[in-house]
């Protein structure tokens, strides 16, 4: 099957700023380069940041489709790395790129796998779903090719120490759920940066349009990990016992009263 010659991206959220996808962006932007894509960014109109590693930036009303159009034209792919992600932003710029021509979008999704029944229950996922549903119209139309990418939790900051699932080198102590036995797919933010840059290379990219890819760093379980962060630190992790179905409850009744500040607790 033919591919098409992808070489310059477009590339949305990248960002400084340690938000819901830490700075990922930059990482994704470090893999497209090396890659030898000619990557622009895409930034806010108000941004004082500097985009380092762009062969150039565009700074421009995210709001303003004919803005995106013209922000995107001439580009080959435009990659959205924007934290927590919402329909109705992104489709104005998933619109845009339809307009300008462009051959390919990536969705930001870096979540857990999206097609689980399980997940599609989730209020933290709700957008991004909605979003894949909106790509998937804008795929089958031929108007456009879409991917996404879907690698688990971040093994930083979420899995290693910090205590999220497992060991917490600050308090010294380990977390665990439903006994901390069952293995988790977590990715690095560098892995993920590289699979978004093989996604669009040519011996991969008409095998990965139109649909998510599936990634990850490492399949480890919480006891594996404190086992590890305690022979590297000489700390004796003592362990506390959580349940998903419990937690999982308490989260959704928070949701439930408006309170979103535990919806992380979904992705456990």
């Amino acid at each position: 099957m033919s591919s098409p010659a992808f070489r310059s991206v477009a590339l949305l959220g990248l960002t400084r700023h340690l938000q819901a996808t830490g700075n990922l962006g930059s990482k994704i932007l470090a893999a497209l380069n090396n890659a030898g894509f000619n990557v622009t960014a895409i930034q806010r109109a108000e941004s004082k940041n500097v985009a380092d590693g762009a062969a150039k930036s565009i700074k421009v009303d995210l709001t303003s489709e004919s803005g995106l159009i013209n922000a995107f034209k001439g580009q080959d792919v435009v990659v959205s790395a924007t934290p927590n992600p919402v329909l109705a932003t992104e489709k104005i710029w998933m619109d845009a790129a339809v307009s300008a021509g462009v051959k390919r979008i990536v969705l930001s999704e870096y979540s857990t796998n999206m097609d689980n029944e399980k997940s599609k229950t989730l209020p933290i996922i709700y957008d991004k779903l909605q979003t894949r549903k909106y790509a998937e119209k804008l795929g089958s139309s031929g108007k456009i090719g879409w991917s996404s990418v879907n690698n688990g939790p971040f093994f930083v900051p979420f899995i290693w120490t910090t205590g999220w699932m497992g060991a917490n080198v600050q308090t010294k102590t380990a977390l665990f759920h439903d006994g901390g036995d069952k293995i988790v797919c977590t990715s690095t933010l560098e892995r993920i940066g590289e699979t978004v840059a093989k996604i669009l290379a040519p011996e991969h990219a008409a095998d990965t349009k139109n649909k998510p890819i599936y990634t990850y760093s490492a399949a480890v379980s919480e006891r594996k990990i404190t086992d590890i962060v305690s022979k590297i630190t000489g700390i004796d992790f003592p362990v506390t016992n959580a349940s998903v179905e419990e937690i999982t409850k308490e989260t959704f009744a928070a949701v439930a009263k408006g309170d979103n500040s535990r919806n992380m607790a979904f992705y456990i």
